[in-house]
């Protein structure tokens, strides 16, 4: 049995990799609207581009209603997925740390949309397995 001044002073110690590793993995809330600030005053140039407006807007549907994204239409999926492109070079040229967190939220949560989009295609847009 243990003594109650044993058990108040046990400790417990996280060296696990992921506890290192930023709570969120994706860009929602809070987290969406801190990574358009840094890009915001990071990027000034890029921010005002039609591809980051792009990303955004998908993103921002995202966080609204994660459903919405599915009545998106082919032309700006793909308007999309060049957008990230786009963000991906802009956040991979700036070389540091923030900017990789970022550059991997961003990939991540785009992967989850794209997840979505393919997971619900009609069945004769399928594609054809054999």
């Amino acid at each position: 049995m243990i003594s109650k001044a044993d058990a108040a002073t046990t400790t417990n110690t996280d060296d696990s990799p992921a506890a290192n590793k930023p709570a969120s993995v994706m860009l929602v809330n809070d987290s969406l609207m801190q990574f358009a600030a840094y890009v915001g005053q990071n990027n000034v140039k890029f921010a005002q581009t039609t591809n980051w407006q792009n990303f955004m807007s998908v993103l921002s549907l995202y966080n609204q209603s994660p459903a919405a994204v599915l009545n998106i239409s082919p032309a700006s999926r793909v308007r999309f997925n060049e957008a990230l492109a786009q963000v991906n070079i802009q956040l991979a040229n700036a070389n540091n740390t923030e900017a990789t967190r970022w550059l991997n939220q961003a990939d991540y949560t785009a992967r989850m949309i794209n997840f979505l989009w393919n997971v619900n295609q009609p069945v004769n847009e399928a594609p054809d397995v054999q």
